[in-house]
């Protein structure tokens, strides 16, 4: 009987240390859009490929548009209800209607965490990551760095080529 316990004992711990596992939440793979940041990204938007330079500053993302070129001197102001065009330093507000067909690319960064997330730790193409579904939202996040690598939402997506975390 002490040979069975003592066999059993640590086959048991072995079997509960495996089965705790790594607590994650949505609160925590999207710390990213709580701060400052800059990326580069490939933007689909209704079919429309685009590349593009994003910058959030405090709760407004900076959206300057690199192709196509006949895009490049504006950059593009989005607030949580508000919209703006900025070039040659004129800022021009968006009207509501304007506003609407900018909510793909503002909901690309303010993904909320509230609500039911489905959140895998997959490994596509070789890389570790959390693959976070919600309604028509999908997040690919680095599950080392918790850095966005693709976000789906809607009608829009975006390849994020690069990501420096931090107040720009």
């Amino acid at each position: 009987m002490k040979r069975i316990f003592s066999f059993l004992l640590p086959v048991l711990l072995l079997l509960s240390l495996a089965s705790c596992g790594e607590s994650i939440n949505m609160s925590t793979l999207t710390e990213y859009q709580n701060n400052g940041f800059m990326a580069e990204l490939s933007l689909s938007i209704d079919g429309k490929k685009y590349t593009a330079h994003a910058e959030k500053r405090g709760e407004k993302l900076f959206l300057r548009i690199k192709e196509p070129a006949e895009l490049a001197p504006f950059t593009f102001i989005l607030g949580e209800n508000e919209a703006s065009v900025e070039a040659d330093g004129a800022e021009i507000p968006l009207c509501a209607g304007e506003l609407f067909s900018f909510s793909p690319l503002c909901a690309l960064f303010s993904v909320p965490v509230a609500g039911t997330w489905k959140i895998e730790r997959a490994r596509p193409g070789g890389v570790d990551v959390y693959v976070c579904e919600s309604g028509g939202t999908v997040l690919y996040i680095d599950a080392c760095s918790h850095l966005p690598l693709k976000i789906i939402c809607g009608t829009a997506e975006a390849d994020v080529l690069s990501f420096t975390a931090g107040a720009p």
